[in-house]
């Protein structure tokens, strides 16, 4: 059942990525709702995990919006194993971390994509700091209210054991 309930989560939350947020999304700043996704599960689970759902919800972009196939599954795949790797070091039942945590794992996603780009020696649309003054801050804002309201609902269901059956990890 829990490989279900992600698989249904990563898909509604790239639904949604994909065509109403795209569409209301102020000066063209619009959340990623499978990052805040990938990172919320991850700490509720381990890193292994993390990176899985992480590969998977960045293959699903990829093939979705038609980035060259494994450019955003690297980089979420790489944050679900970050938060994965912190989900032992806090408190599970703490809102407030996950909500701060997703400000460093929304700066690492706009940042890694430049240095992919640089490495494939692709052009940039924007200078680096313009980038991340006109649409970084104003996303890394709209990741901390959001994963302060799907986060509860992600605990309580992972705490009925919906979404992982068994942590690896001891985790708090």
């Amino acid at each position: 059942m829990g490989p279900l309930i992600i698989f249904l989560l990563l898909t509604v939350s790239l639904a949604l990525q994909g065509s109403f947020l795209a569409l209301i999304s102020p000066n063209g700043v619009h959340p990623d709702l499978l990052l805040i996704v990938v990172v919320a599960l991850a700490l509720l689970s381990d890193s292994k995990r993390g990176a899985l759902v992480g590969l998977a919800a960045g293959l699903m972009q990829d093939i979705a919006f038609g980035a060259p196939l494994g450019f955003f599954a690297v980089i979420k795949m790489l944050v679900g194993a970050m938060a994965g790797y912190l989900a032992e070091e806090i408190n599970r039942d703490f809102v407030l971390a996950p909500m701060l945590l997703v400000i460093f794992f929304s700066l690492f996603n706009d940042i890694m994509p430049f240095i992919l780009k640089g490495v494939a020696d692709i052009s940039q649309p924007f200078p680096f700091f313009q980038y991340l003054q006109q649409f970084s801050t104003g996303r890394m804002l709209m990741h901390f209210f959001i994963m302060g309201l799907i986060y509860p609902y992600l605990c309580l269901a992972q705490k009925r054991r919906l979404l992982f059956s068994q942590a690896e990890s001891s985790g708090k």
